[in-house]
């Protein structure tokens, strides 16, 4: 099975998860790279146009080295892509990394959602990101939002070098875990 065709399965799976009428909230998450950006958004726009649920779009991603740039953020460069459809976007224009992406969504949760045992109140989430990103997005994701359980929306990269850096990436990860969490404190 070739790896479009993994993606394709993955999505319908993805599809037939997000059920009924409860409300969604489709997380994408940022990239400084602007091709893997616009793939990402570019999932989440076939998401939102094959949901039945009602969707409130997160779009998550500020600027690495904000005080050397006058940069637009990747959350307001993502957002100009959803205006014409009839989504609530949510920004979270202070991410500088995955791991600050799920504490500023943890932290968005806890002031929107009930905190009580009953899940009712809890929307269905949908993490929008790139295909080799996945494994160190879902260990960050469970890092910090283990109570909450996500499907995954997958944009296919054509990035060649990016499945490698992943790996040098992973080594990170507890390390981004420990650091992020300052922001949910």
């Amino acid at each position: 099975m070739n790896h479009l065709m993994k993606i394709s399965i993955m999505y319908l799976i993805t599809m037939c998860m997000v059920y009924g009428k409860k409300s969604t909230i489709l997380v994408v998450l940022g990239c400084a790279d602007n091709t893997i950006q616009q793939e990402r958004v570019n999932a989440a726009i076939e998401f939102i146009n094959n949901s039945d649920a009602p969707v409130k779009l997160y779009v998550s991603g500020g600027v690495k080295n904000a005080m050397l740039s006058n940069e637009m953020t990747e959350a307001s460069r993502m957002a100009s892509n959803f205006k014409d459809k009839d989504v609530e976007i949510i920004l979270d224009e202070k991410a500088t990394n995955t791991a600050e992406n799920f504490a500023y969504l943890k932290k968005w949760v806890r002031n929107n959602f009930s905190n009580d045992d009953d899940d009712d109140d809890m929307p269905n989430f949908v993490i929008t990101t790139s295909d080799y990103h996945k494994n160190r997005a879902e260990t960050i994701f469970n890092g910090i939002l283990p109570e909450v359980s996500p499907v995954w929306n997958l944009s296919v990269s054509n990035c060649k070098n990016c499945w490698t850096d992943e790996h040098i990436h992973m080594r990170n990860v507890k390390a981004d875990i420990y650091n992020a969490v300052r922001i949910i404190e």
